[in-house]
């Protein structure tokens, strides 16, 4: 019998031993101030992330943090999908797109309705889908492919986050086209949402030669002075004015124009001391005045691109660009330096309109910095390596424009545009002009998880800030203190030494499944602390059952030992029982639920499992060591 309890007292201490282990991590991270974790964190980085790791991940409601609705754009994958882009097509999927977001309905079923209504026969555009019959079978197909890229775009949105290295992030899908995305603790969020968002489209485009820039900026110059009424300067001053927005960095055009020649009116220095185009200048030059010349490209001062995006948003004017080139902005504002200051200058490049190669072709994106002596070094950069394929295609094309310039570009924004200075054999590159390791690190991440099979926009986001959290973390411990209180009172109260006994081993099981959520990286969330404090109401509950068993035995006349044995032994079937079905229940909630539903199933499962083990193990093993001392005869010790 004294081994038995010797045993048993090991196992107790040795699991009491882990709990507190696994505990300690998470009072020491979390009663850090965020002062302390930044300080922390820049200072002692791998100390930081160790004991990150280790502590209780809190969910969103807990710590803040991002909540995302997503929804993927069914309409330009119809599109894309299509055997050729025309007018037609076109105008008649915007307008079923449309529709669908005004009554918030299906794409494809107010596809195949207006198509019906309207005898449109959509088999003329996807005969490469293998649907030749009817609408009905293309619209299915299409359907199809939908459902296809929602999964893909899921599981690459997950990839990306998983990397990104927030803890416990919630990805599902709701309907048929959108995600909800929930990110805890980011402390970035705009960084977060342009990951998620990232299509990833890597391409390599050749940039056009001065001459074809000069042509085309010269054309919309005349265009734009033949029709000097309805663009005016006056007119565009005035636009200038009213938008507060000057530029949008998701905003993506397909229209852009710049000039070598006409646009070099005096020195850089000059223009940028007095930085706003004079009137003068645009008078006689309506549209290259608002552009200035750059080493290696062209640039927009950041106070007008509003200007320049009124003038090529007319139509007159977009039909000026030939179709095998487009105009591509640069992905972030340059300061270019004066004499007194510096000033805000958005890079514009004409390329051509089929890249060289895509980001299919990359088999590996590896953020870095540049090697010392290069002209990147100490600057973040991404190295990218190419397949075979990509590699052939890469060294014949840049061994046929030695002296040109190849924009890289991703997402609709060119990052650099390098020339091109001699052939590049093994599929090599690199993506510079990063602001620091951790755009490396994200760019790395979205081409390294693939491009995304249609754009997705945000529909919906919300933000919970650390204040609300910290609210919601108050409310929660509060409300355990309140419950853990009134039991104690009562426990002691009604079974007196008993009581006690029972309330150290509520206290045990709140510590050992603190300790396993750490353990099993779990995340604590509102619900989840709601899930606590139904624990210890049903810990408690295990062992006033077992009590009363003990008292009836005891009223029988039975000693101390063999009442502590015959009342578990009657208590556990009980016990087990309810325990079980709970259990199934909480299984269930964790298998079909998500977000805060899960988090309350985790926590009470765990909670289950860490009671049964307090209240017939440790309280009987505590019994059996007092019974063998003592003898008593009634319910208190």
């Amino acid at each position: 019998m004294f081994k038995n309890i010797t045993f048993r007292w090991i196992t107790i201490v040795l699991v009491l031993s882990f709990s507190l282990f696994r505990l300690y991590p998470t009072l020491v991270f979390h009663n850090l101030s965020e002062e302390e974790k930044k300080q922390l964190s820049e200072t002692k980085t791998q100390e930081y992330e160790e004991l990150q790791d280790l502590a209780i991940n809190l969910g969103l409601d807990l710590q803040g943090g991002m909540h995302i609705v997503l929804e993927v754009d069914m309409d330009t994958l119809a599109l894309n999908l299509a055997d050729k882009q025309s007018d037609e097509l076109r105008s008649f999927v915007q307008k079923c797109a449309k529709i669908s977001f005004q009554n918030q309905s299906s794409f494809f079923d107010v596809l195949e309705r207006e198509a019906k209504a309207n005898s449109f026969r959509l088999v003329r555009f996807y005969h490469k889908l293998g649907t030749e019959s009817d609408n009905e079978s293309v619209v299915e197909e299409l359907r199809r492919r939908g459902d296809g890229a929602v999964g893909s775009a899921l599981e690459i949105i997950r990839n990306r986050v998983d990397e990104f290295g927030v803890s416990e992030p919630v990805i599902q899908r709701s309907g048929e086209n959108r995600i909800i995305v929930e990110l805890a603790g980011v402390k970035d969020p705009e960084r977060a949402r342009n990951l998620i968002r990232s299509t990833a489209l890597l391409e390599f485009n050749l940039v056009r030669s001065p001459e074809d820039i000069s042509s085309i900026i010269q054309a919309i110059d005349d265009e734009i002075l033949k029709n000097k009424d309805s663009v005016s300067e006056k007119n565009l001053q005035n636009s200038i004015k009213e938008q507060t927005n000057v530029y949008d960095e998701n905003d993506s055009l397909d229209i852009f124009s710049r000039k070598e020649d006409n646009f070099s009116r005096s020195s850089l220095a000059e223009e940028f001391e007095n930085y706003s185009t004079s009137e003068e200048i645009l008078e006689e030059y309506p549209f290259s005045g608002y552009l200035q010349a750059l080493p290696g490209g062209m640039a927009v001062m950041e106070s007008e691109v509003t200007a320049v995006k009124n003038i090529l948003s007319k139509e007159s004017i977009s039909k000026i660009i030939p179709r095998q080139s487009k105009f591509i902005w640069g992905a972030k504002a340059v300061d270019i330096p004066t004499e007194v200051s510096s000033i805000k200058m958005r890079s514009l490049y004409l390329v051509k309109s089929d890249p060289w190669l895509t980001g299919g072709v990359v088999e590996n994106a590896i953020p870095n910095f540049g090697t010392a002596g290069s002209e990147n070094s100490g600057q973040a950069v991404v190295n990218l390596s190419m397949n075979a394929k990509g590699a052939r295609i890469w060294s014949r094309s840049t061994g046929a424009n030695i002296g040109r310039n190849v924009a890289i570009i991703l997402d609709g924004k060119v990052y650099m545009a390098p020339v091109i200075r001699d052939r590049i054999p093994g599929g090599q590159t690199q993506i510079s002009g990063l602001d620091n390791i951790a755009e490396a690190k994200d760019i790395s991440n979205v081409l390294q998880a693939g491009s995304l099979p249609a754009p997705v926009h945000i529909i919906e986001e919300r933000t919970v800030g650390p204040s609300l959290g910290s609210d919601s973390i108050n409310s929660g411990l509060n409300a355990l203190a309140l419950g853990f209180g009134m039991i104690i009172i009562f426990m002691i109260v009604i079974y007196t030494g008993f009581g006690i006994l029972a309330n150290i081993a509520v206290l045990l099981n709140l510590g050992l499944i603190i300790g396993l959520l750490s353990s099993l990286g779990a995340t604590l969330t509102l619900p989840g602390i709601a899930g606590l404090i139904l624990t210890i109401g049903m810990a408690v509950d295990a062992n006033v059952i077992i009590f009363e068993r003990i008292r009836e035995e005891l009223d029988h006349g039975k000693t101390a030992m063999a009442a502590i044995e015959s009342g578990y032994e009657r208590a556990f079937v009980t016990i087990l029982d309810a325990n079980i079905t709970t259990l199934i229940a909480a299984s269930v909630l964790w298998g079909i639920g998500t977000g805060p539903i899960k988090g309350f199933a985790i926590t009470l499962s765990i909670g289950i499992l860490c009671s049964m083990f307090t209240s017939i193990f440790v309280t009987r093993t505590i019994l059996m060591s007092i019974g063998a001392k003592k003898t008593f005869k009634k319910l208190y010790i």
